[in-house]
């Protein structure tokens, strides 16, 4: 009995410490996917401080709560049904880029987001929107 409760605490250990590596690893994957449902408190677990949101050359800065909340009203304001991935890339610095767009049943939004890969630890920097004229 003794050997079977300590090789079902063994187990646990290793099954959560798997979960944690896949979860790091499927990270930019949840961004995306958190983006194609439109998730802002998904989304701005990605932020740090010094992450912006810049919207139709409008920027906004905050805690994750209010750029959360900043992300929630342009999905309800604009009715975004659809988020498309154009392309994706990486530079020198670990820096990743997704140029993407949103839109809804009039409008076509742009999208750039620019992130900081840091062991496989991705910050977004900046988070883009623009109108398409």
């Amino acid at each position: 009995m003794l050997f079977f409760k300590r090789f079902m605490s063994s187990l646990k250990i290793i099954f959560l410490i798997s979960t944690i590596i896949l979860a790091k690893q499927e990270s930019l994957d949840n961004l995306i996917l958190s983006l194609e449902i439109k998730n802002g408190e998904e989304i701005t677990r990605y932020f740090d401080s010094k992450s912006e949101i810049i919207i139709d050359n409008i920027s906004y800065k905050g805690n994750r709560y209010q750029q959360s909340k900043i992300l929630d009203e342009f999905y309800i304001d604009n009715n975004i049904n659809k988020f498309n991935i154009i392309h994706q890339g990486d530079s020198e610095n670990n820096i990743i880029y997704i140029l993407a767009e949103y839109s809804s049943n009039n409008d076509l939004y742009k999208v750039l987001l620019i992130l900081k890969n840091i062991n496989k630890n991705y910050t977004i920097e900046k988070f883009k929107i623009d109108t398409v004229s």
